[in-house]
């Protein structure tokens, strides 16, 4: 079973330590279909200064297999080390998914955003040492 899960401020893509909500939708297996199963508060709004960190280990305990964002830093791919695939788009959460049921979004295992604090980095490992 594929878990994609979608960052988002009403129904846009959002960065994982600014959007709202979290989207977690289960994907059929043919790819044709999608379903939202889960919808909560973006848990790193909570703790700011850990970036989008607490969001992403909130996935890991979800299971997800995926993620859309518009873009993540070196140490959210360093957190998530491989273990959910991340593509990158922007926009309108439902086209985003639709281009991702497609094949149509690029995955990436490198950063695409480089402006994260250094003190962010020693975080995502104490992130990483608690899963």
């Amino acid at each position: 079973m594929e878990i994609l899960a979608v960052p988002a401020t009403g129904r846009n893509l959002d960065m994982p330590g600014k959007a709202s909500e979290v989207h977690i939708y289960k994907i059929s297996n043919d790819r044709n279909r999608y379903d939202l199963i889960k919808t909560y508060k973006n848990p790193s709004i909570e703790i700011k200064e850990d970036g989008g960190l607490p969001l992403l280990e909130s996935l890991m305990k979800e299971k997800v297999n995926s993620i859309i964002l518009p873009g993540i830093g070196g140490p959210g791919i360093y957190f998530l080390n491989n273990k959910i695939k991340v593509y990158i788009s922007n926009g309108d959460e439902i086209a985003s998914i639709q281009y991702y049921l497609s094949n149509k979004l690029k995955l990436t295992n490198e950063p695409t955003v480089f402006n994260c604090p250094e003190p962010l980095f020693k975080k995502a490992a104490e992130y990483k040492n608690r899963l």
